[in-house]
């Protein structure tokens, strides 16, 4: 399974003008809570049973579909070792061919 969650820094307006945040956190925003937000996207790659296998944190505005095969092509053996295996996510990773 794959799936993306945000990582909030702040929704405040002095939180986000804060020079920690600077360059790390983005501004983007979460579909399922209908809102927007200062922080960061996790994203993992798990097995059914919630065992994390791979992860990548990303600015909120990182497209899903272009992380995911990153991901794949940072550790190989996620694709090779597992050939025949589903990948379940949502339709934010449909699109492009993985792997």
């Amino acid at each position: 399974m794959v799936d993306s969650t945000p990582v909030e820094c702040g929704r405040s307006r002095e939180t986000v003008k804060r020079p920690d945040l600077a360059g790390r956190a983005e501004y983007g925003c979460c579909a399922s809570r209908t809102r927007f937000f200062q922080g960061l996207r996790l994203h993992l790659v798990c097995t059914l049973h919630g065992l994390p296998v791979a992860f990548a944190l990303t600015g909120a505005k990182a497209d899903e579909r272009e992380t995911l095969p990153g991901r794949f092509h940072a550790e190989p053996g996620l694709v090779t070792a597992r050939a025949g295996q589903i990948l379940i996510g949502d339709r934010n990773y449909c699109g492009a061919a993985v792997g």
